[in-house]
């Protein structure tokens, strides 16, 4: 495998951002440990993977979430609002503005966690990549097997690195191949290039040169880290350099095929 770095700007202060993510996650943990047994007796996961998409999760565990993060930020938004809101976005609309977006983001996730804790204990086996899947065969590892969301967070866990996807909208996490691509299912190491930044030490984009197509890797043995959604965002610069250079690499059309 190859190691590339790059001259990557390092995101702005993020301590305000982070101060409102806290809150919010906060708010989303007391209302899991006040309501959470309630809502979980209210769960029908199905019989097979995905258990229980976002589609169909409780609407009305989604809008007193949504509600609660919504009074925590003193925004004002009726019941009745909310719920058009609900199923505008369901139907493809979306005409909220970024914050109220976001916290209805966080009430879905804080809701589908519940979901995850019933699959969780349940266990899944490793997803493996499947070249004859009907739809596009990359998810059959990049779905998370409980809320069906496409995942590209691999985290390497403790002590031997093993590679697990974390689902950023559930938390669910599930054991696929080591190595290769999580995409087009190359097993062939050397065809990934992992790009890496010290200001985010731990954290590397592998770009598979067979697909062209990347993902995002936590190594937990170097990096401690509480919470893998902030994780993931905190290091969004990644991302759009992680773009960039593939732009490049395509332009001088001796990387990327």
């Amino acid at each position: 495998m190859v190691a590339k770095k790059s001259k990557w700007v390092a995101a702005a202060d993020l301590e305000p951002a982070y101060r409102k993510y806290r809150q919010l996650k906060q708010e989303v943990d007391a209302w899991r440990q006040e309501r959470g047994s309630y809502w979980l007796a209210n769960l029908s996961p199905a019989g097979k993977s995905p258990y229980l998409p976002i589609v169909d999760l409780p609407e009305d565990a989604i809008i007193e979430l949504w509600q609660r993060l919504n009074l925590s930020a003193k925004a004002e938004i009726t019941d009745s609002a909310l719920r058009e809101m609900w199923r505008q976005l369901k139907q493809g609309q979306n005409a909220m503005d970024p914050e109220t977006a976001t916290r209805l983001q966080m009430a879905v996730s804080g809701v589908a966690k519940l979901a995850s804790r019933i699959v969780d204990e349940k266990g899944v086996p490793e997803q493996k990549y499947n070249p004859r899947a009907s739809e596009s065969p990359e998810k059959n590892v990049l779905a998370c097997p409980v809320c069906g969301e496409i995942s590209t967070l691999a985290v390497l866990t403790q002590p031997d690195g093993k590679r697990m996807m974390h689902c950023t909208t559930c938390s669910f996490e599930w054991p696929v191949q080591r190595t290769g691509c999580l995409f087009c299912g190359s097993e062939d190491s050397k065809q990934l290039i992992y790009l890496n930044n010290e200001d985010f030490p731990g954290v590397e984009m592998a770009v598979c040169q067979v697909c062209g197509k990347y993902f995002k890797e936590i190594d937990g043995r170097k990096l401690s880290a509480a919470d893998y959604v902030w994780e993931d965002l905190r290091t969004l610069p990644l991302n759009f350099a992680t773009e960039r250079w593939i732009e490049e690499q395509v332009k001088k059309n001796n990387q990327i095929h």
